[in-house]
């Protein structure tokens, strides 16, 4: 999953590909009082929002302004500067700063497996639900990973299927995220050791090869996940789907924007499909009769059919 960070993160941008002369020199500012978010006007910030919108398409609408404004005035100085309209100047020119500043406010935080409790219940009754029915009526089972980071989540899903899979399953999985970096490194599948700590040693000698220090997936599961570039904000649903994870991805956003947010993988879900969320994470009010709390410690919800909510009127 994308999320923000709270401030510079070198290893954010170590993977980045530069040319030489286009890398911003960390420089320090000796001679100033350190230039912080409180001292970033709206206009300048509008300004930086527009051009990553425009030549980058990465949207900053619909997250906490106060936080974004540490993390922008946090890259401001780590090139040196105090002027945000310097910076501007800066970002405007420079792709490589964009990409930089992009790596600053991102980072891709996952592992397989992540809250090992919600994967037990999604394979004892989530998932067997769905393929049954999905063989019942000969329809492709649809899975959408949503802010899918480096697509430990996706593959995890893919690997409890393969555990129960026949031979005629139908199956699609994807996984989406606003980073590009962070799609490459998914369709690699090579994961290092802490990633993968909570699969299990069986199905680690199964599903993975070690290569040195790290463990690549083999290319039969990483062939079964799709992936692709997503803005949950600004774009249409991917597709139908019937079942959505969106965990740990609404708590950066605004009230307004998760209900937005939601509203959308409502729309996107077929009726009976189910919605996971973070543990921090809940419906907001004006969405919970679309859906029916199936497991409210570990946020999983059933998309409501226009019957039942009818019945409920």
């Amino acid at each position: 999953m994308t999320i923000l960070l709270d401030s510079y993160n070198p290893a954010a941008t170590a993977s980045l590909p530069y040319r030489e002369h286009e890398v911003i020199e960390e420089q320090k500012s000796q001679n100033q009082s350190p230039f912080i978010g409180a001292d970033l006007d709206d206009a300048v910030y509008d300004q930086i929002a527009e051009i990553l919108r425009k030549q980058q398409n990465f949207h900053l609408e619909g997250y906490k302004v106060l936080c974004i404004k540490r993390r922008l005035a946090a890259r401001i100085r780590t090139v040196g500067s105090n002027e945000p309209e310097a910076y501007i100047e800066l970002l405007k020119e420079n792709l490589r700063e964009q990409e930089q500043l992009m790596a600053t406010l991102s980072i891709h935080v996952s592992q397989f497996f992540r809250n090992e409790s919600v994967f037990q219940l999604l394979e004892k009754q989530v998932l067997p639900e769905l393929q049954e029915n999905s063989r019942r009526h000969s329809h492709k089972l649809r899975i959408w990973s949503v802010g899918c980071a480096n697509g430990e989540e996706p593959y995890s899903i893919a690997l409890l299927c393969q555990k129960h899979q026949q031979a005629e399953d139908l199956l699609s999985i994807v996984g989406t995220d606003l980073s590009p970096e962070a799609l490459t490194r998914a369709k690699q599948g090579l994961f290092p050791a802490a990633r993968v700590q909570n699969v299990s040693a069986e199905m680690l000698a199964e599903c993975f090869v070690e290569t040195g220090q790290q463990y690549q997936l083999l290319e039969e599961i990483r062939e079964r996940v799709q992936f692709f570039r997503h803005d949950i904000l600004a774009d249409k649903p991917f597709y139908r789907a019937n079942l959505i994870l969106c965990r740990n991805l609404l708590i950066y956003f605004s009230r307004a924007q998760q209900q937005q947010i939601i509203e959308t993988l409502a729309t996107a879900l077929l009726p009976g499909g189910y919605l996971v969320l973070g543990r921090a994470e809940t419906l907001t009010s004006a969405c919970r009769g679309l859906f029916e709390c199936i497991d409210p410690a570990e946020r999983i919800y059933r998309r409501v059919k226009m019957n039942e909510i009818n019945q409920a009127d």
